[in-house]
C-alpha cells in the first residue's frame, strides 16, 4: 500500500490492528487472554443479494488499497458525504460515525451531516430524503427495515449518490448497480461463538431463549439469530424454549420479562447486541432470575456488563474499524475503482479474561477506569 506523502491516512490505517498486535505481544497477558484475541476465519460468504443468490464472497478490508496518485485526487476532488444512521444511542454506532468520519477526513472528504432515526424507519426514511436533498457524492447508512425503506434508497441511488451500507442492505438493490458495498461484521460466526459459551455455562443441557430484532430483513440480525440456532443445535440436550422479538432496543426489557415469567426453568438468553441485553439483565435482576446472557458488540458502557459477569461472553463487532473500511470503500468508488460487494471484519471474542485488551481492539482507546476498577485485576 503506498500512502508515502500522506501520513494521516496510514495512520488511521495502523490503528485497525495496533491495539491487537499489541496485545498479543503483551508478555503480561495469559495466553487464554491471547487465544481469545486471535481473529476467527472469515465465513465464506455474506447477504444474498440480486446477482449473488447464495451471498457474494467475503473479501478482507485488507484489498482497499490507494496509490499516491489516488489519494492525490481525493484531495483534489472536493468530495462530501452524508451519514444517514439507525440510532446513535449506542457505542456501536458511534464508532462506526467516528471510524467513517475521521478517515473521511484524512482522505479529504467533507461530512455533510449524520442523522440519527432514533430506531424509526419512518424516521430515516425522512432522514434519508434531507441528505437526498443536499446532494453529496456518498452516503454510508444501514437501514433499519430493508423492506420498507428499499425505495428510498432507491431514489438516493437513482440520484447519482453513491451507497456504501453498513451491515445491511435494503431488499431487491443491486451491488455494483444500485450501491458500491456493504461492510459487515461476521455477524454469524459472533452469535455462534457467543452462544456456544452459553451452552458450556449451563452445562450442554437445559432451557435458553434468544431475542433479536423484529425486522425479519435485517440481515446481520437474521445472520445472528441464524448462528445461535446453529450453535444450539449442535447439543441435543439443548432445548430453545423461545424466540422473542422487539421492535426497539428498550423493548428488550418487556419481551425479557414475559420470556422468563412464562418458562421458570430457562437457563439463559442470547440476545443479538449488547443495548438490548443489557434490558434483558435489567428484567431477570427484576424477576430474581440467576440466568446466563451472552451477547454481540461492546462498547464502553457494556463493557461494565462484561467485568461484572453480567454478560459471559460477547461476539463482538469492530465498528471503529469496518467505518475505516466503508469510508476506504466509498473512496475507491468516487475515484472509479472497482469495489468487492461484500467486505467482511472478523469475530473478535470477549470475556472477562480479555475485556481491557479487546476493549481497546474495539474502540482504539485504553478502557475507562470504571471498568478497569470493577475487573480487579482479573481482566488484561
Amino acid at each position: 500500500m503506498h500512502y508515502r506523502g500522506f501520513m494521516a491516512a496510514a495512520l488511521a490505517l495502523a490503528l485497525s490492528g495496533l491495539a491487537a498486535s499489541s496485545a498479543l505481544a503483551d508478555d503480561t497477558i495469559p495466553p487464554e487472554a491471547k487465544a481469545l484475541l486471535e481473529p476467527l476465519p472469515l465465513s465464506p460468504r455474506g447477504q444474498p443479494v440480486p446477482g449473488f443468490p447464495d451471498g457474494p464472497p467475503a473479501v478482507s478490508p485488507d484489498v482497499l488499497k490507494f496509490s499516491d496518485q489516488d489519494l492525490a485526487k481525493l484531495k483534489a476532488g472536493k468530495f462530501t458525504a452524508g451519514l444517514v444512521m439507525h440510532t446513535m444511542d449506542a457505542g456501536w454506532p458511534q464508532l462506526q460515525v467516528a471510524g467513517i468520519s475521521n478517515t473521511l477526513k484524512d482522505l479529504g472528504i467533507e461530512v455533510v451531516g449524520t442523522t440519527d432515526a432514533k430506531f424509526q424507519p419512518g424516521q430515516q426514511i425522512s432522514d434519508l430524503e434531507q441528505m437526498i436533498a443536499r446532494k453529496p457524492d456518498v452516503i454510508f447508512s444501514i437501514p433499519i427495515d430493508p423492506k420498507s425503506e428499499s425505495e428510498a434508497y432507491k431514489k438516493a441511488a437513482a440520484a447519482g449518490i453513491k451507497l456504501v451500507f453498513m451491515d445491511n442492505v435494503p431488499v431487491d438493490m443491486a451491488p455494483g448497480k444500485d450501491y458500491v458495498t456493504v461492510v459487515a461484521s461476521d455477524n454469524e460466526k459472533n452469535a455462534y461463538f457467543a452462544a456456544q459459551e452459553l451452552v458450556g455455562a449451563i452445562g450442554g443441557k437445559g432451557e435458553v431463549g434468544i431475542i433479536t430484532l423484529v425486522y425479519d430483513y435485517y440481515y446481520s440480525v437474521a445472520a445472528r439469530k441464524v448462528g445461535a440456532l446453529k450453535a444450539f443445535g449442535e447439543h441435543p440436550d439443548i432445548k430453545v424454549a423461545d424466540v422473542g422479538t422487539f421492535t426497539a432496543p428498550e423493548k428488550a426489557y418487556e419481551v425479557a420479562t414475559a420470556m422468563l415469567t412464562a418458562h421458570p426453568d430457562m437457563k439463559g438468553i442470547f440476545v443479538a447486541w449488547d443495548t438490548p441485553a443489557q434490558q434483558v439483565v435489567a428484567a431477570a435482576k427484576t424477576l430474581g432470575r440467576d440466568i446466563v446472557v451472552t451477547t454481540n458488540d461492546i462498547a464502553a458502557d457494556s463493557a461494565l456488563n462484561v467485568a461484572r459477569g453480567e454478560f459471559l461472553a460477547v461476539g463482538a463487532q469492530r465498528p471503529y474499524d469496518q467505518g475505516v473500511a466503508e469510508a476506504k470503500a466509498a473512496a475507491l468508488a468516487l475515484l472509479g475503482h472497482d469495489v468487492p460487494p461484500y467486505i467482511s471484519v472478523p469475530t473478535l471474542r470477549v470475556k472477562k479474561l480479555d475485556l481491557l485488551s479487546a476493549l481497546k481492539e474495539v474502540t482504539k482507546e485504553d478502557a475507562p477506569a470504571s471498568v478497569v476498577k470493577i475487573c480487579n485485576g482479573e481482566c488484561f
